[in-house]
């Protein structure tokens, strides 16, 4: 029976592909809002959406509504085969076709931004004001990327700089954005203001965000600890000239989140006063207090023969603090010494950590000729963690990177073929342990035109990903989880070897197509629950097995012959198997399926949408069930002239109908608390 859905889903795509072959359409290739002929940024050649070999989802954040746009983790989803893991509304992190965490690079303002991967409750720490596009590319992409994009990039592109060329500095090209909006369900304010201009071949921007979200509610009760605060700037300033371009960014974040308890920690008060007493330390304390500072200066010098040399230099400080209850059990003898404990902690981080990244990365672009195309690079990183808090969540270590790469595109009338091979080396030193871990990896792509009717493309590539420090060092209590975690010095480098088929076709009014693949990871690392307890947690340990992921995505975008109407769908799946002993990887999304109708009248747009996921009956070993659920979501956005400027009214009514629903991925449905209820959010935004 557990192969039933996935032959289901085959015949399904068998189907979806003789119908696409048997269209006489034009060719198109996105069923998101965006021109086909805009550059890829996450792929070192300057190829259009269209052109590209590898099948890249590219979102248009600027084109989403305002209320959409602002919320980073939000929006992703309209991306088909990509979830989150989330807990609650201010953490949210990545699941490509099953794979998240550290299975999945996000680059962000220039460089790998290296903050998620810690633990499930650890989110990307991204704020959407600011953000003009993200790229996903599905699959391993270690060839470019290095260690850990097994499942995929995530790349996300920050705001352009504003066009012209005058020397004036109060003129038209100054622009200001200045944009809020307010959440009914969890009462939260989002503020922004941004500035952009230049000065001759000079470029700037300031824009700067304030997010103040409290607690959120379901549509049973209001679930404490859930709170999120945000303050978020960035700045940026360009050069550009004939022969050189020159992008500084810098990007400051603070961010304040409250996490919910598990059952256990409110567990054997002696009284009803000592437990209100207890529950409200826990809600002053329960919260992780999280900076994270990038700074990275990207220089291309462009050269006579048409070459280009680009050097990107990134530099990021995260620290991480995270304060609720100690690891200590509390069983003192005296209820002074209790006392005197608990005021020496209160205050205190029990983790505070911090987490330093410098990257160097440099590629050559060689002379295009003819037919082909090339390109060298590499990518240097240093990382180093240090402790400051009583309790290590990864113990002090350094971790240096090198890898070098080359890419060749050859060029065809009616087919493309990309081939690439990476060479990694990562050391990883701890206070008794120094490790190298090492890999070569490939990938071989073509793309051919099938007559005018569709394009049809085929990967080949294979990843690695060294493992992290957590898996290898861990050893004790992790807050996050509710679970005692055991490290294994002994485990080996994951590798991945994925196929990828997507044919794709299109009209002017329509797009239709399909994306299915199958990765089989070798030496897969993941959490065993031993069936052992230390004191109230249960022990899970680190290991390795084969495994494998198949599924993949079906989607629809299309016009109707009501010039104010279209509609758009997407249907997601994915398996996960482990090889040998058998049973279901965790963090696989269930069956996912996404409806919306758009109508757009001059200037006001609307959006009926709905978005439906199957049950997860196969789930991982320290998995909970979860049933179907099924809502809907109504937004529209509204844009004015006032004073020759532009002003936008957006709205969004989420849940419409306060449906009570567990979410597969959120780690609050293990301790039965309900998704986000209804939600009103409206909003103003000012452009002059």
């Amino acid at each position: 029976m557990k192969n039933i859905t996935k032959y289901a889903f085959m015949a399904l795509l068998l189907f979806c592909t003789n119908k696409i072959l048997s269209q006489n359409t034009q060719v198109n290739d996105s069923i998101i809002s965006v021109d086909l002929d805009e550059v890829v940024v996450s792929i070192p050649f300057k190829e259009s959406l269209k052109n590209n070999v590898l099948r890249v989802n590219k979102l248009n954040i600027k084109n989403l509504n305002y209320i959409k746009s602002q919320n980073f983790s939000k929006s992703l989803i309209e991306i088909p085969g990509l979830s989150l893991i989330t807990t609650g509304p201010g953490i949210a992190k990545p699941v490509i076709r099953g794979l998240s965490s550290n299975r999945v690079v996000v680059f962000n303002q220039n460089m790998r931004q290296e903050n998620q991967q810690w633990g499930g409750e650890h989110g990307m720490d991204i704020s959407g004001f600011g953000v003009e596009s993200v790229e996903l590319i599905k699959g391993p992409m270690s060839v470019i990327y290095g260690s850990d994009a097994i499942g995929g990039v995530l790349y996300v592109h920050p705001d352009s700089y504003t066009m012209g060329n005058k020397t004036d500095f109060l003129n038209e090209d100054l622009e200001v954005e200045i944009g809020s909006y307010y959440n009914s369900n969890y009462k939260g304010f989002t503020n922004n203001l941004g500035v952009k201009g230049n000065l001759n071949n000079l470029s700037y921007l300031i824009q700067g965000s304030v997010v103040d979200n409290k607690d959120f509610e379901t549509p049973k009760e209001k679930v404490e600890s859930t709170y999120f605060e945000n303050k978020d700037l960035k700045l940026g300033l360009g050069y550009e000239s004939e022969k050189f371009i020159s992008d500084f960014r810098f990007n400051y974040s603070k961010t304040k989140v409250g996490i919910p308890h598990s059952e256990h920690e409110d567990e054997d008060h002696e009284d009803e006063d000592h437990e209100d007493e207890e529950h409200e330390e826990h809600e002053e304390e329960s919260y992780q207090d999280l900076t994270n500072s990038i700074v990275t200066w990207k220089n291309t010098f462009l050269f006579d023969n048409k070459s280009e040399f680009e050097i990107i230099l990134g530099r990021s400080l995260n620290n991480r603090k995270e304060f609720g209850e100690h690891e200590e059990e509390h069983e003192d003898e005296d209820e002074d010494h209790d006392e005197e404990e608990h005021e020496e902690h209160e205050g205190e981080a029990h983790i505070d950590f911090d987490l330093n990244t410098t990257t160097v990365d440099m590629k050559y672009l060689f002379p295009k000729k003819d037919k082909s195309e090339l390109v060298l690079g590499s990518n240097i990183l240093f990382q180093e963690n240090k402790n400051i808090g009583e309790e290590a969540l990864i113990p002090d270590a350094k971790k240096n990177d090198f890898g070098i790469y080359g890419l060749t595109h050859i060029h065809s009338v009616s087919w493309d073929i990309l081939i690439g091979l990476r060479a990694d080396f990562r050391n990883i030193k701890q206070t008794d342990f120094d490790k190298n871990f090492s890999s070569l990896t490939s990938s071989l792509g073509f793309k051919r035109k099938l007559g005018e009717k569709a394009v049809m493309r085929i990967n080949f590539s294979r990843g690695y990903r060294a493992p992290n420090l957590s898996e290898l060092f861990s050893e004790g209590v992790h807050h996050g989880t509710a679970q005692y975690e055991i490290g294994n010095k002994n485990l080996k480098e994951e590798r991945s070897s994925q196929i990828d088929l997507s044919i794709v076709t299109s009209t002017s009014n329509s797009t239709f197509g399909m994306d299915i693949f199958y990765n089989k990871l070798s030496d897969y690392i993941y959490l065993n629950p031993t069936g052992n307890k230390i004191g109230d947690f249960k022990v899970y340990n680190y290991l390795q097995e084969d495994a494998s992921l198949f599924g993949g995505e079906i989607f629809l975008s299309k016009k109707t012959s009501l010039d104010w109407l279209s509609h758009k769908t997407s249907l997601a799946y994915v398996s996960g198997e482990k090889a040998n002993k058998g049973g279901y990887l965790p963090l696989i999304p269930p069956v996912t399926l996404k409806h919306s109708f758009n109508f757009e009248f001059d200037n006001n747009s609307f959006e009926i949408s709905a978005l439906a996921k199957g049950k997860k009956q196969n789930i991982g070993q320290f998995e909970t069930k979860t049933n179907s659920y099924f809502v809907m979501d109504i937004s529209g956005s509204h844009d004015f002239n006032f004073l020759q400027n532009s002003i936008n009214l957006s709205w969004a009514i989420n849940n419409l109908f306060d449906r009570e629903y567990y979410d597969h991925l959120s780690r609050l449905k293990n301790m039965e608390i309900y998704e986000i209820g209804r939600n009103i959010s409206f909003g103003l935004n000012y452009n002059f």
